[in-house]
């Protein structure tokens, strides 16, 4: 009996032995397995996460680069915004340099048949002669070098003789004199006819209270000579020599000097020159704006010879 127990009972020993052994076996075999599967995924997930972080790396370097366009865009925007603003404003220069040249020219074509008395000289005669004497000569060339610098600027002649003899004479007598003038102008040094106006006064007569004299005679034996130029070209001069100046009115004729030396009238004194304006023969023509230089007479309205 006791040996039948003991034989079930190392029977039954040995059978839980070989089952723990199966059991132990397959459970290293499932655990492997599933260890396998583990470190499979594993390395399947460690793949995706280096993909994942490489296109990570790359799609940050891609935003770099988007970023370094858009700062070099918005550098551009701001350029081409401060050229926009420049050009703007010149053109805002331009605009209103334009409506000044326009408003200038507006009142020169409004002024263009306004002159200025700029000087006045006289040229001397003897008694019934109508040659241009020696000593009146340097009178004649200041004027022909101011026409000559301003070819805008004119001369208004005024022929005289003296009293005695008849009207008729004397007119004829002080036309011919200023026309003596004239063709010296002309002759001489080129001076354009367009620019010279003469007229016959006549003869002179005397004042309230003045005596005939050899003086008196002397004096009347005369072409006066009145140099104009625009207002234009006036405003002009005086701008490049006292901008501030205040403008002036045409002054009148001063009266005329004594002849230096007149050979009907030996010894006579020497003339006292009468007060002038300071000269303003600077050439005008160089210092008028370009388009004003193009402006003929014509399309100011007067005749284009």
């Amino acid at each position: 009996m006791r040996r039948r127990l003991a034989s079930l009972i190392l029977c039954g020993g040995v059978a839980v032995l070989g089952s723990a052994c199966a059991t132990k076996s397959f459970v290293e075999t499932q655990v492997g397995a599933t260890e396998s599967k583990l470190t499979q995924q594993m390395s399947a997930t460690e793949t995706k996460l280096r993909e994942t972080a490489d296109r990570a790396g790359e799609n940050r370097r891609a935003v770099d680069v988007a970023d370094q366009r858009l700062n070099g865009l918005d550098l551009r925007v701001s350029e081409a915004g401060a050229r926009a603003s420049s050009a703007e404003t010149r053109a805002d220069l331009a605009t209103g340099a334009a409506r000044d040249v326009e408003a200038r020219l507006s009142q020169r074509l409004a002024s263009r048949n306004r002159y200025r008395l700029l000087d006045t000289k006289f040229v001397y005669f003897d008694s019934g002669q109508t040659e241009i004497r020696g000593q009146d000569v340097n009178e004649l060339e200041d004027v022909a070098k101011a026409l000559a610098a301003d070819p805008n600027a004119i001369l208004e002649l005024q022929g005289y003789a003296d009293s005695r003899g008849s009207d008729r004479y004397n007119r004829e007598l002080a036309r011919e004199r200023g026309e003596a003038v004239v063709r010296y102008l002309v002759q001489r040094h080129g001076i354009e006819l367009r620019q010279v106006r003469a007229i016959s006064m006549g003869k002179v007569v005397l004042g309230a209270g003045e005596k005939v004299s050899p003086e008196t005679l002397a004096r009347a034996r005369r072409v006066d000579i009145r140099l104009l130029a625009p207002w234009s070209s006036w405003e002009d001069a005086q701008g490049q020599i006292a901008p501030t100046a205040p403008e002036q009115t045409v002054t009148p004729i001063p009266a005329p000097r004594e002849p230096a030396t007149i050979s009907a009238l030996p010894g006579q004194a020497e003339p006292v020159q009468p007060p002038q304006e300071s000269r303003t023969y600077a050439p005008a023509r160089e210092r008028l704006p370009e388009f004003l230089k193009t402006i003929t007479p014509k399309d100011l309205g007067g005749e284009d010879r």
